[in-house]
């Protein structure tokens, strides 16, 4: 094989993927045992990416929903930690190439978080939990000063939502093999071991909800909120890279998503799609006030038909609307015990709430309806921005909202922007998703899977805008 050959094989940009397709089976062969995973993969993997961030990056992106896990001693360690460890090629790579650390336009809301996480663990009555949490959502919001580094082309941004989509595409077809064997399979349990650990409580806990799929996420309902969050980007790979075609495998990845999502039965998720639909309807339709409403009015219609003649009307009578109205007042009960527990833990520390980490905490014994696999693990108040209040206060959840809004605010604006103008629109659709579905339901910011989406995005939300203004500054 010529020299050349050779450097297009190590170069390629499909070579990691296809490195951590292989760590997945050899994860699984090795039955978690670190010693033989480390030499094995880790060593290679380090000598190849220590050159390559980017590289990484792809692959990072592509585990996000393989958040393979194992123990060294006592100690799991996840695949997640690859936000922590990518810094050393990252850093590699900017000092031989004699760059400069672009930085972010939230540098100041990053410095709050990074200061209420510090007063986090200096307070904390749960030191491993809070310490992994933090590390968590720090990790994330680091991962988006890697992302607006290292995704300088347009060509990158749209490889990182291929290497999504077809990660995503993945996720729906093992979670409709799940579905239709009506178990979880031996991948379930290697990407979510059943781990007893303070690292995080209630993990080796579990509800087999075998009428809904999973996939190989945590949950159903933090799986419904990550189809949201790819089905935007399936859309932009299907309108630019597929040009409308039927026959696009990025439209076969769209539909995927979609039943997918369907299946999860989660109606925050369902209802987050809808009405962020809407949103952007009446906000690009050039439609009168009547036509709106007949057009709102047609699609409710279309709606309760579906539901109605078929086969969802099956599922949902046998496995959700079987309970009769129990179920339903037991779910608005709930929410409404642990939102008034969120709102009374923030009056006490109104301006940095109880510390990241800690509301779970204060659940157990405050609320008599948690069952039995709850009990140490505490629970939820089931909305993103009372667990932000009560964790973090009126500075978190400002911050944090500030963050969001200029995010989605700016793409927008991105919207005429040659050849990424569709990328900025996917992109706003997918975290308004977040900010609607965080309204009943907070696994879509505090999910490991989903939460390094939301973070993933914000971060190629600022790469785009970093090209939009290169752009602009040569058209000038």
């Amino acid at each position: 094989m010529s020299t050349a050959a050779i450097g297009w094989i190590w170069e390629d940009s499909r070579l990691p993927l296809v490195i951590g397709v292989l760590a997945a089976f050899l994860a699984a062969s090795l039955f978690y045992t670190p010693i033989p995973l480390v030499l094995l993969v880790g060593i290679p993997a380090c000598f190849y990416y220590i050159s390559r961030p980017y590289q990484l990056l792809l692959l990072m992106v592509f585990l996000i929903p393989f958040n393979f896990a194992f123990k060294i001693g006592s100690v799991p360690v996840a695949m997640e930690l690859l936000k922590v460890f990518a810094w050393i090629p990252f850093f590699v790579f900017l000092w031989t190439r004699k760059q400069t650390l672009k930085t972010s336009r939230y540098n100041w809301c990053f410095a709050v978080f990074g200061g209420l996480l510090v007063l986090s663990v200096l307070r904390s009555n749960d030191l491993p939990f809070t310490v992994k949490e933090s590390v968590r959502l720090g990790s994330n919001m680091g991962l988006c000063y890697l992302v607006l580094n290292l995704v300088d082309t347009r060509e990158k941004v749209i490889q990182v939502f291929k290497v999504l989509a077809v990660s995503a595409f993945l996720v729906a077809c093992y979670g409709f093999y799940q579905f239709a064997i009506q178990d979880f399979g031996a991948l379930f349990w290697i990407v979510n071991p059943r781990l007893d650990t303070g690292l995080s409580h209630g993990r080796d806990t579990f509800w087999e909800w075998r009428n809904r799929i999973t996939s190989v996420l945590t949950s159903e309902m933090e799986l419904g909120h990550y189809f949201n969050l790819c089905l935007p980007v399936g859309v932009v790979l299907w309108l630019t890279e597929g040009r409308n075609r039927v026959a696009s495998k990025w439209f076969l990845i769209v539909v995927a998503v979609l039943v997918g999502l369907l299946l999860t039965f989660t109606f925050a998720a369902w209802l987050s799609l809808a009405v962020t639909t809407g949103f952007f309807v009446l906000l690009f339709a050039q439609m009168r006030r009547w036509e709106m409403v007949l057009a709102g009015a047609l699609m409710l219609m279309l709606a309760a038909s579906v539901v109605a003649f078929s086969p969802l009307r099956s599922f949902l009578e046998a496995k959700i609307l079987g309970t009769g109205m129990e179920s339903l007042a037991w779910d608005v009960l709930t929410r409404w015990d642990s939102w008034l527990l969120a709102l009374q833990a923030w009056r006490s520390h109104p301006f940095i709430g109880v510390g990241y980490g800690s509301f779970p905490s204060m659940t157990v014994g405050n609320l008599q309806w948690l069952t039995q696999g709850w009990v140490s693990s505490g629970s939820s108040p089931h909305n993103i921005y009372l667990y932000l209040l009560s964790e973090l206060g009126l500075i978190g959840l400002a911050a944090m909202v500030f963050i969001f809004l200029r995010t989605v605010r700016t793409n927008l604006q991105l919207l005429s922007m040659p050849g990424l103008g569709y990328a900025a629109l996917g992109l706003a659709f997918a975290l308004t998703t977040t900010f609607v579905g965080g309204c009943s339901d907070d696994s879509a910011l505090y999910g490991p899977h989903s939460s390094y989406l939301v973070w993933l995005f914000i971060g190629t939300s600022e790469a785009v805008f970093n090209l939009s203004a290169a752009n602009s500054a040569r058209l000038r």
